[in-house]
């Protein structure tokens, strides 16, 4: 059974969060709870052995908050203790993002696909299914795995079917330097882009990674990833053209056309060329 009790920052323990706490918004948040206090409680569990006991309690839910808290000078917040392992204590953490509608398509998928590892740690890899890409999921029989989880993942995180499928696409496959590299990036909030990128190879990926380090703009580094345009060469076109033309013509189309060229003052037009 949860329990309500007002909690001592000092002794929470934050830890790694799925998703890095951005100071702009946590000032945000800092300067609505000055102002109205705090509405919700933080989630937290008991683990009293962390940092040799200066830290009893761990954070599931509210990275947010409680960064505003330590902003704000405060030391206590309200809590909401829960019984849970550091799994679940992850899937609480995931759920009330979700719920919140808080977070961006990169961050939406890296939750979705930490959810995937949780449930396949209980109850096995998924395997893909043989009609996967016509049906939408993971798995497409009835039962399947894979099926079951998207059904899980719909009903217990309030998204859809489309949501996810696509966050499910980006997080598989984006590569975890470039993950880290469109941070900050107006790919981060383009669902779009998003999957461009994870389309891309591997080596792809990385490179762009590299190149996002020099240049925070996306398109030119993914002009630079296709190389120069080609220069048309136009002689060449029409050759080609001609060529393939000529292979349908009959015989006395053939003939015509050997006329007609040496009709052309005997090629003088390539002398003047």
């Amino acid at each position: 059974m949860a329990e309500f009790i007002r909690a001592t920052v000092a002794e929470i323990h934050i830890g790694d969060r799925l998703r890095p706490i951005e100071m702009g918004y946590a000032e945000a948040i800092a300067a609505s709870m000055a102002e109205r206090g705090q509405i919700n409680p933080i989630t937290i569990r008991r683990t009293p052995a962390k940092n040799k006991g200066s830290t009893p309690f761990t954070l599931v839910a509210g990275g947010y908050r409680t960064t505003a808290a330590k902003l704000l000078g405060w030391t206590e917040i309200d809590a909401i203790i829960v019984a849970a392992d550091q799994a679940e204590a992850q899937l609480l953490e995931i759920s009330e993002n979700l719920f919140r509608n808080e977070l961006n398509p990169l961050d939406r998928a890296i939750f979705v696909m930490k959810y995937r590892e949780l449930w396949e740690e209980k109850h096995g890899k998924i395997e893909r299914g043989r009609y996967d890409q016509q049906k939408g999921h993971d798995a497409p029989f009835a039962f399947a795995p894979g099926r079951e989880l998207s059904q899980q993942v719909q009903e217990r995180l309030g998204i859809g079917a489309d949501t996810y499928k696509r966050a499910t696409r980006i997080g598989q496959n984006l590569h975890p330097a470039l993950r880290q590299a469109v941070r900050g990036t107006d790919a981060e909030n383009d669902q779009s882009k998003l999957l461009k990128l994870a389309k891309l190879p591997a080596d792809d990926q990385v490179k762009v990674a590299a190149a996002l380090k020099e240049n925070r703009d996306l398109k030119p580094v993914l002009g630079w990833l296709k190389g120069p345009k080609a220069t048309p060469n136009l002689q060449e076109d029409i050759f080609t053209k001609v060529s393939a033309l000529l292979a349908k013509a009959d015989s006395d189309t053939l003939r015509r056309v050997a006329d007609h060229i040496g009709s052309l003052a005997d090629f003088s037009f390539l002398e003047a060329a």
